[in-house]
């Protein structure tokens, strides 16, 4: 329906948000770590760390390449499935959004209950009154055939005398007692599958009520995840920080300074892809009621 494509082209466009944020913290974590690596790198030819503090830093900066890559791709995969959703050619060309993905959350009340006016529930409920004709129209075959008939006559010689006329009125009511068992096996089929249109409307109705109801309870665990979600990247970003200082300090091993940067990094991703679960579950809860 056109509803649906249009619910799936703005989850295409929060998508392609999702896919540019991730670049974006992908390019931090990568300058974080280039500077990490210099700062590994001048510790290392003062003789203050070994030779393996060095390699494991040069990991972490090879592997953030590495998903910034990724990441970068997968920005040109959300642009073309976008494109080609809106019937767009995709060859050579890279979608950006309007506006960036916000790293907040509007909380709104929205109805939970099905409206009769969803075109899906007006088609099943037109399909079962189309059932319920059929079943009286067939009621009709039991009913007799009526014929009229009537005729007019001159008895006079002459053509214009009025001497002598007369009339014949009569009507012919007939019934098919032989037609009667197929007559009862064609209404009865009719109202089987009336019955049965109306039965799986009721029931599509309830379904759909039970997974507007499951998306609702889906729609407060996204929020309450992405406030832990939020709450965590804070404390990650914290961490990071003191074991920043304490590395400067040389109280700090490099292997838990590399720990905290690539926990912060996680964080912040988990976060925005909370996020994006959070406003897309709303707009599908808002399709369901539509």
């Amino acid at each position: 329906t056109k509803e649906y494509l249009e619910l799936e082209v703005s989850k295409a466009y929060m998508q392609l948000q999702l896919a540019y944020k991730a670049v974006n913290v992908l390019e931090k974590a990568n300058t974080t770590a280039q500077g990490n690596l210099k700062m590994v790198e001048n510790y290392f030819k003062n003789g203050m760390l070994q030779k393996t503090d060095l390699l494991n830093v040069q990991v972490r900066v090879n592997e953030i390449t590495n998903q910034l890559q990724y990441a970068k791709s997968n920005v040109q995969n959300a642009s073309d499935y976008l494109a080609f959703l809106l019937n767009e050619d995709m060859i050579g060309k890279t979608y950006k959004p309007a506006e960036a993905l916000d790293n907040s959350i509007a909380i709104e009340s929205i109805n939970t209950t099905i409206s009769d006016s969803r075109k899906d529930i007006q088609a099943m409920q037109k399909s079962s009154e189309a059932y319920k004709k059929m079943f009286q129209s067939s009621k009709f075959g039991f009913l007799p055939r009526l014929n009229a008939f009537g005729s007019y006559e001159l008895y006079d010689q002459n053509i214009f005398g009025t001497s002598a006329k007369g009339y014949l009125v009569g009507a012919q009511l007939s019934w098919n007692i032989f037609d009667g068992f197929k007559t009862i096996g064609k209404t009865q089929k009719a109202k089987a599958d009336f019955e049965k249109a109306e039965i799986e409307t009721e029931q599509y109705k309830k379904q759909s009520q039970l997974e507007l109801s499951k998306t609702n309870r889906q729609l407060l665990d996204e929020e309450n995840k992405v406030n832990l979600s939020q709450l965590a990247f804070e404390q990650s970003q914290e961490a990071f920080r003191i074991r920043q200082n304490r590395f400067t300090q040389g109280l700090e091993k490099t292997t838990d300074l590399l720990m905290a940067e690539t926990q912060m990094a996680q964080k912040e991703l988990e976060y925005l892809q909370a996020v994006f679960e959070y406003n897309f579950t709303k707009q599908y809860l808002q399709f369901l009621t539509k």
